[in-house]
């Protein structure tokens, strides 16, 4: 199997359509096609199947594109190596939060080297409410955060804060799949859902908009990542909370009709998140670059 057919399974899971995905990518259908039969061949298990509309994953073809997306993210930094000297080339070190952590690196990287910078992007996971701190210490050249304002206001009254722009406003959703029986409804409130079984990303305590969520649900189960969180919600029949940015980012794996967004009411917290970008000031980077 070739580490460049990796990009085209992606693809072929984002579309739900090998024809669709060869014409993206630019290829024959009977090649793609055939790329997918000699690598099912190869692993011995079928990582798609058939569907009225096209194609879709299998159960462990599920766990093969969580695999593959992975593969092929350190294969782009691969080839980003090759593309230029790293001799003396600085690392830019950019922090997200988990709930976009499954969807912007490879759009990000892709952007990063449509231009001709030297450089090397280094992802790192980080809790919104923490990367302004890091940031502001060095640990980061900058990162991505979503935060309450509140969040925001407490980061803007230090006097050495770093810099801060916003992107996007968003706020939480419950995402269910499309047969669970919420699916149907227009809105809910919190108070419906107590009883559910609850997804949740690791690192996840004191919600900044859930509050202490402890202490309202009895069955938990915690997940490393966004995008196992999100098969659970497909195939467990359990439910989660994301910002509608990252349920409908293209650069997430899952195709997002796959699940019912619905409105939540009665949150324990005010309902408004921004996506914010956070990088020290121009001076502070004038003084590093002179240290360097």
């Amino acid at each position: 199997m070739k580490l460049e057919h990796f990009r085209y399974f992606l693809e072929i899971g984002r579309l739900h359509s090998i024809s669709a995905a060869a014409r993206s990518l630019h290829i024959r259908q009977t090649t793609l096609s055939a790329i997918v039969k000699g690598a099912e061949e190869e692993l011995g298990y079928p990582i798609f199947r058939r569907t009225p509309g096209g194609v879709a994953a299998t159960v462990p073809g599920e766990q093969f594109l969580v695999l593959a997306w992975e593969i092929n993210l350190k294969y782009e930094e691969l080839l980003s190596l090759k593309q230029r000297s790293t001799q003396e080339a600085p690392t830019i070190r950019l922090l997200l939060p988990p709930s976009v952590g499954s969807c912007l690196p490879v759009l990000l990287t892709n952007e990063f080297y449509q231009y001709d910078l030297r450089g090397n992007l280094a992802f790192e996971e980080c809790i919104s409410t923490a990367v302004g701190e890091q940031v502001q210490k060095g640990a980061a050249n900058l990162g991505l955060a979503y935060l309450t304002e509140e969040n925001i206001s407490l980061l803007q009254s230090n006097p050495q804060c770093a810099e801060l722009q916003r992107l996007l406003r968003d706020q939480i959703y419950l995402v269910v799949a499309k047969t669970h029986p919420l699916a149907s409804l227009r809105e809910v409130d919190m108070s419906q859902l107590y009883g559910e079984r609850l997804a949740s990303a690791k690192s996840v305590q004191n919600d900044a908009i859930l509050g202490p969520i402890l202490a309202n649900w009895s069955r938990i189960t915690r997940f490393p990542d966004v995008d196992l969180l999100k098969q659970a919600v497909l195939r467990q029949s359990m439910i989660c909370f994301l910002p509608r940015y990252t349920i409908l980012s293209e650069g997430s794996r899952l195709s997002p009709a796959q699940f019912s967004v619905i409105p939540v009411r009665n949150t324990a917290r005010p309902n408004r998140l921004t996506l914010c970008l956070i990088h020290r000031p121009e001076e502070a980077l004038r003084a590093a670059r002179k240290k360097s």
